[in-house]
């Protein structure tokens, strides 16, 4: 699995399954936890982030946050996108 494949797929479809989904959280699991390691972030197509309702220039960890966010919402009606966007801002990762 990888995960531009995965929100590709969502982005036309609309669905993924939960191991999917499974694969999708741990991969953000993982840029949370080493977001202080990370340099720079590739960005996502502008098509893509207009469909997912995110900036044109949103990296493909916010498409992936979007996803989880649209399909397995927080139960505390915090969104990750929020989260991740803080987390990107306080790294100085926006406009890498």
């Amino acid at each position: 699995m990888e995960l531009t494949e995965l929100i590709k797929d969502y982005a036309a479809t609309g669905l993924l399954s939960s191991i999917e989904l499974d694969f999708l959280e741990a991969e953000l699991w993982e840029t949370i936890q080493h977001i202080t390691e990370i340099n720079t972030l590739t960005k996502a197509p502008k098509d893509l982030c207009k469909k997912l309702e995110l900036d044109e220039n949103s990296c493909w960890q916010l498409c992936c946050a979007s996803v989880l966010d649209s399909l397995r919402p927080l139960k505390d009606n915090k969104q990750r996108v929020d989260n991740l966007k803080k987390l990107i801002n306080k790294n100085n990762l926006a406009n890498k």
